[in-house]
């Protein structure tokens, strides 16, 4: 098994470390990253997605518990 064939929270060791890594390649290829907007909250970046009015909508901002569940890093 490799290392991208393992859970989120077995590849990271810690929710700060993953978003970092996303926010560090996954910004660049227009992949989703997660962007700090105030303390322990952030809203999900899309890069160059945009769905239309109406169309696609989902959860753009997360506290930091809700990232920390979502990736497997609180249970």
């Amino acid at each position: 098994m490799t290392d991208e064939n393992l859970p989120i929270n077995q590849r990271f060791h810690s929710l700060d470390e993953y978003l970092a890594w996303l926010q560090q390649y996954g910004a660049p290829a227009d992949h989703a990253w997660y962007k700090e907007i105030g303390p322990g909250v952030y809203e999900l970046q899309t890069g160059n997605f945009h769905p239309l009015d109406g169309e696609g909508q989902q959860q753009r901002t997360f506290t930091r518990e809700e990232l920390e569940k979502k990736f497997g890093f609180k249970k």
